[in-house]
């Protein structure tokens, strides 16, 4: 069963991805592609038939340019934030996944932020245009763990992730996401039904502060369902 639901999944995808490339050249604030991205999380996470809990919606003002910090436990984490955080969001992403037909054309399209991990100037390059697009109402996800964890567990806060916030100069919100490895862990293509919870904890203005990396990674530990 889950094999089929992925195959459906995948075809929803392209058809989410040709359209996302179509309205590309009218979509000049990104405001078309944020309905369509949330249709196409939603409605995959309902093929697979998860139900999401969200946690704090009320903290949040749309419309203001946020860093969200998120643990990140799983592909999923994407759907269930693009599809419930009450946000205009996109996420960072590694620039390679431009290369990927279709896929990468509509995550550029939609105006996803890729970065280049492996050439710093360029990584700034991207930060600094990301900071821009910030500035001007776009807000974005950042996973500063870097990448999924592996057991569960949330990682160590990398400083470097944080590089955006300094730059936009934005406020800061903590997220926190339970659920999401149990029903797809790293490694695994297989996707099970089940119950997610998303925490939105309240605004933290951003300060130029060491101490903030860990406050912030302390709050979305203390929101994390056991």
């Amino acid at each position: 069963m889950w094999l089929i639901k992925n195959f459906i999944v995948i075809l929803y995808s392209l058809l989410v991805a040709i359209i996302s490339i179509l309205i590309w050249p009218v979509d000049y604030k990104n405001w078309l592609s944020n309905p369509l991205m949330r249709v196409w999380t939603k409605g995959t996470l309902f093929i697979y038939g998860i139900k999401v809990h969200v946690y704090g919606a009320e903290n949040i003002k749309p419309g203001e340019g946020k860093i969200y910090i998120s643990n990140h436990a799983s592909y999923l984490d994407i759907f269930v934030q693009l599809a419930y955080l009450p946000d205009n969001v996109r996420m960072i992403y590694k620039k390679e996944i431009n290369k990927i037909p279709v896929l990468g054309w509509a995550m550029l399209c939609a105006g996803f932020i890729p970065i280049d991990r492996e050439n710093v100037r360029n990584a700034m390059k991207s930060l600094d245009k990301a900071a821009e697009r910030v500035k001007k109402g776009l807000s974005a996800v950042i996973y500063p763990e870097g990448t999924r964890t592996r057991d569960g567990n949330t990682g160590e806060f990398k400083r470097g992730m944080f590089f955006l916030a300094d730059k936009a100069k934005a406020d800061i919100v903590p997220v926190s996401l339970s659920g999401t490895f149990n029903l797809m862990p790293g490694g695994s293509a297989k996707v099970k039904s089940g119950n997610v919870y998303m925490v939105i904890d309240k605004t933290v203005k951003y300060r130029k502060d060491k101490e903030l990396l860990n406050e912030i990674r302390n709050i979305v530990i203390k929101n994390i369902k056991k």
